[in-house]
């Protein structure tokens, strides 16, 4: 059978429908879970097209090998290789950096993820597409709660100070966050434009679960140089 009368064959064409819409499936699956369990932007409609793009990619290089089979040597790998790598860059526009704290990697990891599911669809590894989607689904749905428990054990804080560039608060403030028993998890400082101030950001975590806020602001306060404190 040569190329043009496969490729309108009744076989051809059921496997493509297979492979396009069980895609559409899964990449749903987890585009919704996305969408409206989480409320995230990159959801129903991204993650479908993410996946089908994913299918038809391998779809054309599985049957390129029949079209160009006595012509060339074709390596079906490649071209889904490129899906993996380059899916990067729209995993990168689902993250947002705000201050100190990071959202959306879950959401670019789903991304990243669904983009590999199209490509087993698309060769044909159906067991292998359905049992991630499964595996995806169920992570994304039921171990949030999981990692809520863990990190419930450990109470973050956001401190934001500003304070005088020429009074060099860090060195007093660190060690006043020291003694009370604060770890800092990260540490951001900004100028301020048109003044003499500068702000400074710190993530921290504690196991005291009962702070008293109100004492804490207090006491940093009283640093030499500093002007203003949020936490």
């Amino acid at each position: 059978m040569d190329w043009n009368s496969f490729q309108f064959s009744s076989e051809f064409l059921f496997t493509i429908l297979v492979r396009i819409l069980l895609s559409c499936v899964l990449g749903g699956i987890i585009g919704i879970e996305r969408e409206q369990s989480r409320n995230k932007p990159a959801g129903f409609r991204t993650h479908i097209l993410v996946c089908l793009g994913s299918c038809l990619v391998m779809l054309i290089a599985d049957f390129s090998i029949i079209a160009y089979s006595n012509q060339v040597n074709i390596d079906p790998t490649r071209i889904g290789g490129q899906v993996v790598s380059g899916i990067g860059f729209l995993g990168a526009g689902a993250i947002i950096r705000h201050g100190v704290s990071v959202k959306g990697i879950t959401t670019a990891a789903s991304i990243w993820v669904v983009a590999c599911v199209g490509l087993a669809c698309g060769i044909g590894f159906y067991t292998g597409a359905i049992l991630v989607t499964l595996l995806i689904w169920t992570i994304l749905m039921y171990l949030k709660s999981l990692e809520n428990k863990i990190a419930n054990r450990v109470k973050a804080k956001v401190l934001e100070v500003e304070g005088e560039i020429d009074k060099q608060v860090m060195i007093p403030l660190s060690n006043l966050l020291k003694e009370l028993n604060f770890v800092v998890r990260s540490l951001d400082t900004y100028d301020i434009p048109k003044s003499t101030r500068q702000k400074i950001v710190f993530q921290l975590e504690t196991e005291n679960k009962d702070l008293d806020l109100a004492k804490i602001s207090a006491k940093i306060n009283e640093i030499e140089g500093v002007l203003k404190v949020s936490l």
